[in-house]
């Protein structure tokens, strides 16, 4: 039953709402939609990140994983701030006044990860968990390293089958093992065969070498001249890179033009 009950001036009566079975049908007087828009997210400060890296368990959805993770996170207070400081050493994010902004490599990396292993939070938490089955007794820690090494080798030959930009790059056969299809990254090009194991670095002595000189050195063994690299030294040098016959880098220098006796 609904009981009439009145606010202070007693000219407006506030009804409590009646007691409701499963089933029941009730008679709706009105229905009014209302237009609204949802907000986005805050965005994060420094300080709110460090706080949300530090109760990042919470999210977890198993219980025993989120118990484990409650007073863990991501990270450790020691660690956590240079966490940030790497996200802008490596510019995937910027500070926009006290708010932190993701760059558009941020992005990148994160539809690249965000469906994987390494980004789930959860992963600490199962980790954490075989270190407590570790620690009493019921569980081999010789197992728990042999599955970590595995784990290690995956998501590392899953990241470098991962290129942000495929399109537009050119299909390039290993020079050494002339068999595997190069895997173009933009400080390496590797073979994805651990047993050829070819790579060349794309940043050499300062400068970056461009896809149309790596596949002239794949395909001809041998880039056109690179200008401005530097020497241990600290001096300025310009080289072309070769391919020798086991397929490996060097420097090839050009002639030195003869000055003129001016006769």
């Amino acid at each position: 039953m609904v009981r009439g009950n009145y606010t202070d001036d007693d000219t407006e009566p506030i009804q409590d709402l009646p007691e409701l079975k499963k089933g029941e049908e009730l008679r709706i007087a009105e229905a009014v939609a209302l237009e609204k828009k949802t907000k986005p997210p805050v965005l994060y400060t420094e300080a709110g990140l460090l706080s949300a890296m530090e109760s990042a368990g919470n999210a977890i959805e198993n219980e025993q994983e989120r118990k484990v993770l409650q007073y863990i996170g991501i990270g450790t207070p020691a660690t956590r701030a240079a966490i940030i400081e790497i996200l802008f050493t490596r510019e995937y994010i910027i500070r926009e006044r006290k708010s932190l902004i993701p760059t558009e490599k941020g992005l990148q990396v994160y539809e690249l990860t965000k469906d994987k292993k390494i980004a789930d939070v959860s992963m600490t938490a199962e980790w954490e968990l075989a270190l407590q089955r570790i620690e009493a007794g019921e569980a081999d820690a010789g197992t728990f390293q042999s599955e970590m090494k595995a784990y290690a080798s995956s998501i590392t030959y899953e990241f470098l089958q991962t290129t942000i930009a495929k399109d537009n790059l050119p299909a390039l056969t290993c020079p050494k093992c002339k068999t595997n299809k190069l895997i173009i990254h933009d400080k390496i090009v590797k073979c994805p065969d651990e047993n050829c194991n070819w790579v060349q670095f794309r940043y050499v002595c300062g400068v970056q070498i461009e896809i149309a000189d790596i596949e002239s050195l794949v395909t001809n063994g041998k880039t056109s001249l690179i200008k401005g690299m530097t020497s241990k030294a600290g001096k300025k040098f310009d080289a072309y890179i070769v391919l020798n016959d086991k397929s490996g880098s060097s420097f090839e220098f050009a002639p030195k033009a003869t000055k003129s006796n001016g006769k």
